[in-house]
Order: structure tokens, then sequence, then C-alpha cells
């Protein structure tokens, strides 16, 4: 088989080799459970969660009793949202029409509750303001959830400032870091009170993430069972997956240091684009504050079928790979003024450490032919 060019590293990554190769083991010779506590199985189960738990604390700078284990981002978000809010009086929270889907859906259902959400707009560049944030802090505002880097279009929140915000207000903070982990170094001195995340965007196994509380913000369990994770997050723990995960994190560094060629990459493309299409292309991913992986472009003049279905030789998105189905233009998109149409008529291309000079050559000129067709 024939597999186009990948370019959608936002969407999901593959398994690094050396973090498959850790986690087999795992699967077939050292398969006890972590649970079990009176013999060798279980104690050697037990030190590979540990190790895992102290590689992910080593990254974000936190203690790693912090870290619960979860399935992935979408449980964590519910668990760190409705984990917070559970037995308290019913009051104001704040997110923004540009979170993921599995943050919006959460307040969705909470206002169905009876709970009061305010949704934060963002500017021109797709950036929540600190300014917006403090106007729409109320005296009851429980809990305020934005996320670090936005899936879509790139743009790097300042979670700093949002957290002294909070701070000031008593108000407990989460934020999805799902697509910041390896895109941008951390201030890990003024990190969320509660933070998501999730495995296969960093080249470890879908099916595993965490939530790291890294505060005084107290979560109540969601599910009752065995008593795991600190009776937080009941459920057998998946060594082979969480072993996984924690190998991933000690590559972060490797990640990091690819800024300035993804950064080369993503400037060629855009460049190439606007040289050939000006009048057509419309760039997203604009703010001076984006991740350098992600590159969002819309494109007038051409429908979003014809698009997609002439595109057959890459790999890349119109949005979050979240949407159910392909004819739901981009929320995200939407909210920076987008028509339905042109929404649709996106693509969002995202790179990786294993990106190649060839590959983005090969892009270019596919992109080039590809369009100079559909744009007559």
């Amino acid at each position: 088989m024939n597999l186009p060019k990948y370019f959608d590293y936002a969407s999901t990554t593959p398994v690094r080799p050396e973090v498959l190769n850790k986690m087999l083991p795992y699967f077939s010779t050292i398969y006890g459970n972590a649970g079990s506590n009176l013999h060798h199985f279980g104690w050697l189960a037990q030190e590979a969660i540990h190790a895992s738990r102290n590689q992910i604390a080593d990254y974000f700078n936190v203690k790693p009793s912090s870290i619960i284990y979860t399935s992935g981002a979408t449980e964590s978000n519910n668990l760190a949202i409705k984990g917070y809010l559970k037995g308290k009086s019913k009051g104001h929270l704040i997110t923004s029409i540009i979170e993921h889907k599995a943050v919006l859906e959460i307040f969705i259902q909470l206002e169905k509750e009876g709970y009061s959400v305010t949704y934060l707009r963002p500017n021109d560049l797709g950036q929540i303001t600190n300014e917006v944030l403090i106007n729409a802090i109320q005296v009851d505002t429980l809990l305020v959830s934005l996320m670090m880097v936005n899936n879509e279009i790139g743009t790097i929140s300042d979670y700093a400032a949002f957290k002294e915000i909070c701070d000031s207000h008593a108000v407990c903070f989460h934020s999805d870091v799902t697509q910041a982990i390896g895109k941008i170094k951390l201030d890990v001195n003024n990190l969320p009170h509660l933070m998501s995340f999730t495995g296969h965007k960093i080249y470890a196994p879908k099916g595993i993430g965490g939530l790291i509380i890294n505060s005084n913000c107290k979560i109540s369990p969601l599910f009752d069972g065995g008593g795991q994770e600190r009776g937080i997050r009941s459920g057998t723990l998946s060594v082979p997956l969480i072993v996984g995960l924690g190998h991933a994190f000690t590559f972060i560094p490797e990640l990091l240091s690819f800024e300035e060629t993804l950064c080369h990459y993503n400037l060629q493309i855009k460049h190439a684009l606007l040289s050939k299409f000006n009048n057509h292309i419309l760039i997203n991913s604009k703010s001076p504050n984006n991740i350098s992986s992600l590159l969002s472009i819309s494109i007038h003049g051409v429908h979003w079928e014809d698009l997609f279905n002439s595109l057959t030789a890459i790999a890349v998105s119109n949005g979050s790979a979240c949407n159910v189905k392909s004819t739901n233009p981009s929320h995200v998109l939407m909210a920076l003024g987008h028509k339905r149409d042109l929404a649709l008529s996106t693509l969002r291309i995202s790179l990786s450490y294993m990106t190649t000079e060839q590959e983005i050559d090969f892009l270019i000129n596919y992109l080039n032919e590809k369009l100079s067709k559909l744009l007559v």
C-alpha cells in the first residue's frame, strides 16, 4: 500500500521505536498487576509505574504524587473540571469558544446542570487576552479552563498571566496542555493548578494520559472502584502504556531542539503558497506567539470537497481530528470570523521532528500543482 505523506502530527504521532521497545516486556514477560503487592511480578509493575511518574514529574517540575494516570486528555479534562466542581454549590465558570471539544462539551453539559458559563472570545490573532479574562471573573467564579496551545491554529496562551489572575481572585485554573508538551518550553514556576494531557501527541501510545494536580485544588473521583491513583481514578493501571508515556517524556528536550528547523519549514510553506496564490490564501496561524510545528491556512475560491478529494497524496486535516464529521466547520475558525465554506476549505499542516526537507519540498510542489488546477 502506498500511504500518503504524513503532515498531521497534531492529530496523532507514531509511537517512537525506543518507547515501543521499552513497553514490550510489560506486555509479555513483566506482566504483573501493580496492585499485586505480595509477589515479585507486582513489585516490578509498581517500580515501572513509579519510574514513569518520576519521569513526568521531572518534566513539569511537580511532585510525582501530583500525577494521576487516565486514558487520555478527554478523561483528564472531565476529571479535572467535574471532579473539582463535585460537591460545590453551583456558580460561575469561564472557558473560551476556541477550546477543544473535549472541554467545550463539558461546559455545555454543566450549563444544563445549572452553572453559569462565560465563553471568552479570541482577538484577531486567535488569542484570549488577559483583559477579557479579568473582565469575566465574578465574585462567584469557581473555575477557569483555558488551553495552553490551540490545537487548530497553534496560538500559545499567556498561561502564566492567566495563573496570576486566577491566583489573585482565588479561582482554580485548569488547562489542557496537550498541544504544548514538546512544542514549547514551559515556565514551570507558573503552571496552571490543574493540567490535562495525553500521550499520543508526543510519540507515546494512544489510550494513556494524565491529570496533574499542581495545587490544593481538591479533585473528587467521578466513579468508584478499587481506589487506585490515591482514590481519585480507580481502575487497574495499564503498566505497558504508563511505561511508554513516561519514557516518551524523556525525549522532550530532543523534540524542543527541532524548534528552529520546524520554524524554517513553516516559513518555507507559508512563503511558497503566498507567493503563488496570495489572493486565495488566508493564514490562520498568524500570531507571533505560535508554535512552529503547526500551520493553518484557508483557501478562497475552491470548494472544500474538491480540495480534499484532490489531495490524496498527503495526510492533512481541516481542523481538529475530533470533529466527528468533516462537513462540520471548525468552531475555532468560525470564532475568527470565517464563513462556513472558508472554514471547511482549510488545511491544518502539522510537522514533526520526523519531517524531512524532502517531504517539505514534496508538499510545496504538490500543493502548487493541485491548487493551480483548482484555482482556475
